[in-house]
């Protein structure tokens, strides 16, 4: 009876273990997991850059109606071109529910990460987009037999993008940026599986980052008038030193790549070289002022006017002209207050983005606005530094800056001798230039409470006060902007 019984007990044990292994619908089997894809995909033409395809250039192509999964193709030198899978293995079954047989294929200069959601595949280098040339085919059918998918990618530059090649700066491009108030860089964001290309483009004249190459750096961006002929100034900045070429009447055709003599400390007939440091007062504080206003020449010029946000002067500042709002309640971007939004937009920014910062996209390293802490640290410079600074209103006759006529505040660090002066410039609002003895400088910062308005710098000096202090004011009016230095 004993055997009997521990014979039934491992028969039902079997018969349990069968059933469960027949019962578990979470067990793969060959039919459920899907077959990989093989890819037979022909990249036309070079890359559209100085050089051809190079060892470790991919293109990475998205398949309508495909989410999560993408293909990566890698170049190699003699071999040509591998693939394989991102975003898990991309099998049989993957294809055979989509009906649209169309793709997307995007290179870009570096290499990427690739994230997706809420139905685009986004690109990243370093977290951030990459500003420079991309390349891309959108639309292009493809063909699927059985495990097998063919398609001829034929990559090609956005429209009116432009190329400027540097020579000599290979294996320091880091240390550069470009700018041109005629060439808006633009980076390729993401793609939809719709095959939709959305682009991120900034202010023309912000600052480009450049891709080494072979012989130098590469820096690229849209052209604002492509074909037209004008004046370009491009410069090319280090923490050192910024190099500017004047070209008078010159016309960028888009889609060419430029080269540009390698750059020379000497300048040349080639690159004007200015010193940093030549730019800059040390007062001794937390950062360096810069010598004159931007664009101007001389520190008793009263140079540009600029709306809060805004990199380049104009000649109508008032809200309908104003890049990012229609109206003091209609803001784009920099806005923490839903009530002063577009549409009850906010977005929590209240310091200008290096994208939006003039003083940096005119004079690049290490150049920008001062902070609304940096503006307060100048105002209270008498009560906490006392004894340590002469400052001085000059009045043009009486009491003069180098011998000029032009009213405004001097400020004197009594150990070196050094001298900042800033004159009263008055502001623009509208069409109009308005003085009444009030000067106004831009910091990079919101006013706290009240995004529509911008911290300032004050100069005032009228028959009731003479005064340099820290005010809230409206930023789509024009004002000036005297740049720091770190």
């Amino acid at each position: 009876m004993m055997k009997k019984a521990l014979l039934f007990l491992c028969l039902a044990a079997g018969l349990m273990s069968c059933a469960k292994e027949v019962l578990n619908p979470e067990k793969e089997t060959p039919q459920n997991k899907g077959v990989p894809m093989t890819f037979e995909l022909t990249v036309l033409e070079t890359k559209a850059a100085k050089t051809g395809w190079v060892d470790g250039d991919k293109i990475y192509v998205f398949f309508n109606g495909l989410e999560t999964k993408y293909l990566v193709m890698t170049y190699s030198t003699g071999t040509g071109w591998s693939d394989a899978s991102g975003g898990g293995d991309l099998l049989d079954t993957d294809f055979s529910g989509l009906g649209t047989k169309k793709l997307t294929a995007v290179h870009f200069p570096v290499a990427v990460d690739v994230t997706f959601a809420d139905g685009k595949f986004f690109f990243t280098s370093g977290g951030k987009p990459v500003y420079n040339y991309y390349l891309f085919e959108t639309g292009k059918t493809y063909t699927v037999d059985g495990t097998t998918i063919t398609a001829t990618l034929s990559m090609g530059k956005p429209a009116d993008m432009v190329q400027i090649h540097v020579a000599g700066i290979e294996s320091s491009v880091a240390d550069y940026t470009f700018g041109c108030s005629k060439i808006r860089p633009v980076a390729c964001k993401s793609v939809g599986i719709d095959g939709t290309i959305t682009e991120d483009v900034l202010q023309a004249g912000a600052r480009l980052s450049g891709i080494a190459d072979s012989d130098g750096g590469v820096f690229a961006g849209r052209l604002t008038s492509p074909g037209a002929a004008g004046d370009f100034i491009f410069t090319v900045a280090s923490d050192d030193n910024i190099y500017t070429l004047t070209r008078t009447g010159k016309t960028l055709t888009a889609g060419t790549m430029y080269n540009f003599p390698a750059l020379s400390e000497t300048g040349g007939t080639n690159w004007a070289v200015t010193d940093a440091s030549d730019l800059y007062v040390d007062l001794g504080l937390s950062v360096k002022w810069a010598k004159c206003n931007l664009g101007a020449t001389n520190p008793e010029d009263f140079g540009d006017y600029f709306a809060w946000g805004e990199l380049q002067p104009k000649n109508d500042y008032q809200w309908n002209t104003y890049l990012y709002g229609s109206d003091y309640d209609q803001l784009t971007k920099y806005c923490d207050n839903a009530s002063r939004g577009k549409d009850g937009y906010t977005d929590d920014l209240t310091v200008l983005e290096q994208s939006d910062d003039a003083a940096y996209a005119a004079l690049g390293g290490q150049f920008r606005m001062p902070t609304q802490e940096e503006v307060y640290e100048l105002c209270t410079i008498e009560y906490y530094h006392p004894g340590e600074y002469t400052v001085t209103w000059c009045d043009g006759t009486d009491v003069q800056y180098n011998g000029t006529s032009v009213k405004g505040l001097m400020i004197v660090r009594n150990s070196t001798g050094a001298t900042l002066f800033l004159p009263i410039t008055g502001s623009m609002s509208g069409t109009d230039w308005y003085y009444n003895g009030f000067g106004f400088y831009l910091s990079s910062s919101l006013y706290w409470n009240n995004p529509s308005r911008a911290l300032k710098l004050q100069l005032r000096w009228d028959s009731s006060e003479r005064s340099y202090k820290r005010v809230d004011a409206d930023r789509a009016g024009g004002s000036s902007i005297r740049p720091v230095r770190e």
